[in-house]
């Protein structure tokens, strides 16, 4: 195995027994592994970005948390029908999918003995959804908005993340040390 490329791919967990990385010139396999279903890793990148998107549309909805969080900031469910929804919507997922990017950077390593599927919502929930939460906290103490909207913006943010890095480290491959 000299001087081969490990090319851009991503793997979703089975529990099989083996794994296979497609190189520049042939297939890899690690018989210690266990199996993956390859997935490219902007389509992964991608997909994470949508996961804060489709945990917004669950959190944000009136029989969950929308109800207090409307309230909290004086909304109906018409004016917040009000405004360039595209334009809101598509910087929002353009903004989820750089935070993806960045978390994506993470998910190869893997922790001995740990399911990434957890291993990926600590490091999402932890070390980019706290520290987004402590922001918005110190934001929301600033713009005076309540401790409602406060915890529920940063509690959402916090699960959001952690979901979005439980499925960028289930379906990364991970790292592999030429040589080994």
């Amino acid at each position: 195995m000299n001087n081969f490329e490990l090319t851009h791919l991503f793997a979703i967990n089975f529990g099989k027994p083996s794994i296979h990385f497609f190189t520049s010139n042939e297939l890899v396999s690690f018989a210690s592994l266990p199996n993956q279903l390859f997935m490219n890793a902007y389509l992964a990148i991608f997909l994470g970005g949508l996961v804060p998107m489709v945990i917004g549309y669950i959190w944000y909805h009136p029989k969950a948390f929308g109800g207090p969080w409307m309230k909290s900031l004086g909304f109906t469910e018409d004016t917040l029908k009000q405004g360039n929804m595209g334009l809101i919507f598509g910087i929002s997922i353009l903004c989820s999918v750089v935070i993806s990017w960045r978390m994506n950077a993470y998910a190869g390593h893997s922790e001995p003995g740990m399911s990434q599927l957890v291993h990926g919502f600590f490091h999402g929930a932890y070390s980019m959804g706290l520290p987004a939460a402590l922001v918005l906290i110190s934001n929301g103490l600033f713009q005076r908005n309540s401790l409602t909207n406060v915890l529920i913006n940063a509690a959402y943010w916090i699960v959001a993340l952690g979901l979005m890095g439980s499925f960028l480290y289930s379906v990364a491959a991970p790292e592999v040390v030429p040589g080994n």
